[in-house]
């Protein structure tokens, strides 16, 4: 669907109009304590009825295990979407780091970038873990080899 608004088959605002919330309440919900689908609602609705004109943020998701990122930005009259990029593909990617008890009605352009900042903080983290984890692993064989050949 980003893919159509970034070729400009489709509106950003067309295309997601579908995207809402049910209940007034989910507007008061925090951000951090929503599932991975309603944080994506909650930002493109933030980006299509409140984000300020001459601004632009960056949003994240996730297709089968891979996070891509997109800037999204408002030229005065309409919302233009960049070419979707790859940002890892480490398993469980952290798409946002919320810090506050953001939510709807206090999101900001700033409070969305400082969130991805911390989630590429806490990907960084994982991902020199499970490098650290694979490069064990032959010391880890030879060790049980080794042990067998002396039982």
């Amino acid at each position: 669907m980003l893919q159509d608004c970034y070729r400009g088959a489709a509106s950003v605002k067309k295309t997601f109009c579908w995207i809402g919330f049910y209940e007034a309440s989910q507007l008061d919900k925090p951000i951090k304590e929503m599932s991975s689908k309603e944080e994506f609602s909650c930002i493109m609705n933030w980006i299509m009825h409140k984000m300020p004109k001459r601004k632009a943020v960056i949003i994240r998701f996730d297709v089968y295990g891979i996070t891509y990122q997109v800037k999204i930005s408002h030229n005065g009259q309409r919302l233009c979407v960049n070419k979707p990029t790859l940002v890892t593909t480490i398993d469980e990617a952290t798409l946002y780091d919320w810090q506050g008890e953001e939510t709807y009605h206090t999101l900001t352009v700033e409070k969305i970038c400082n969130s991805i900042q911390g989630a590429d903080q806490k990907n960084k983290q994982k991902e020199q873990r499970e490098r650290q984890e694979l490069m064990e692993l032959p010391d880890n064989a030879k060790t049980e080899e080794s042990q067998e050949k002396h039982a």
